[in-house]
């Protein structure tokens, strides 16, 4: 089952998320089906009703999570996974970090949202670059964070770089075409 955008708006309210966050949300989501609309356009084979979702629901648990110290992608997994939304709580949980091996040649709806969620800093669309270095500033305190950090943003740049050679744009063009 995958949650119409409807049923995702409900359950961002019956969830308590924060007002910046589901502004957040709703701007991850806008870059998310711009690219999965234009990568199924050039042969991907992206399900839009899940990153559509998934997009809306990925910080399902962030709220609650910054008073309880949780891991919020795993948080969000488990309670999509207990409603009933057991392919949307698999996406939300590569949110934040990807696992597993990738296909070089096919883009997942874990990559879309994932890459999605990294160019929308707060409520607005920015660089890797922006992103990163908003996130050192704001988590990297220690040698493990900035560590986790520098490997993350490997693995992100190597996903625009996917992404973005499919799509024969510039990953700055999203800025504008969004």
């Amino acid at each position: 089952m995958i949650p119409d955008r409807e049923e995702c708006l409900r359950l961002m309210e019956r969830y308590g998320m924060l007002r910046n966050i589901i502004s957040h949300s709703l701007e991850v989501t806008r870059v998310a089906l711009f690219l999965s609309a234009e990568l199924n356009k050039r042969g991907q084979r992206i399900d839009v009703r899940l990153v559509e979702a998934s997009s809306l629901l990925h910080d399902i648990s962030k709220t609650e999570c910054l008073r309880t110290k949780e891991d919020h992608s795993r948080v969000g997994c488990r309670l999509l996974k207990e409603i009933g939304y057991e392919k949307v709580g698999g996406i939300v949980a590569q949110h934040v970090w990807l696992d597993g091996e990738r296909d070089p040649s096919a883009v997942s709806e874990e990559e879309v949202v994932n890459y999605a969620d990294k160019r929308v800093r707060h409520d607005q669309i920015v660089s890797l670059d922006e992103r990163f270095q908003d996130l050192r500033n704001r988590y990297g305190k220690n040698d493990r964070s900035i560590n986790y950090l520098e490997e993350l943003e490997k693995i992100v740049f190597g996903i625009e770089s996917k992404i973005f050679m499919i799509l024969k744009i510039n990953p700055g063009d999203i800025q504008i075409l969004v």
